[in-house]
């Protein structure tokens, strides 16, 4: 099989993107006034345990400031606390607390409650389409680095 050529791959982006998108905004009611970003970071720190910003905002592909304001947001809404290193006493640790953990079970049950509602109207090819597609991506959703740091790559802005 022959390697999608750049109109291809523009075509797919495009669609996986409204189709991701579409997707995503109809599971941003169980965030309960969350964005998408302080739920990422939430489920982030809650399946790495304690974490330095600094990580977390790499791990998120975000600055650093806009994690700072996203930390801030969790911590007054309870759901993460400040530790100090007891490694580095200069830097801190984020945690998720009990109410940010229940906060990431319930959104996570309700989002695979919405997708297995949604599933269950495609035919049957579709959901084996899907299924297959899986690995790819998990793996789309975890690739490190900026797209405009690959060979070739254009950042488009």
């Amino acid at each position: 099989m022959s390697a999608p050529d750049d109109a291809a791959l523009a075509e797919l982006a495009r669609g996986l993107s409204f189709a991701i998108g579409r997707t995503n905004r109809r599971m941003l009611a169980a965030t309960q006034g969350l964005g998408q970003g302080h739920l990422n970071a939430l489920a982030t720190i809650y399946r790495s345990g304690p974490i330095r910003p600094g990580t977390l905002a790499q791990l998120e592909f975000v600055s650093a400031p806009t994690m700072t304001r996203t930390l801030r947001d969790l911590e007054r809404r309870g759901l993460v606390r400040r530790e100090p290193d007891t490694r580095d006493g200069r830097s801190i640790l984020i945690s998720v607390t009990e109410a940010g953990e229940h906060q990431v079970l319930r959104a996570r049950s309700y989002r695979a409650e919405l997708l297995a509602d949604l599933l269950a109207r495609l035919d049957p090819h579709e959901v084996a389409t899907l299924r297959d597609a899986l690995g790819a991506l998990e793996r789309l959703a975890t690739i490190e680095g900026d797209p405009g740091d690959r060979p070739g790559g254009r950042r488009d802005s």
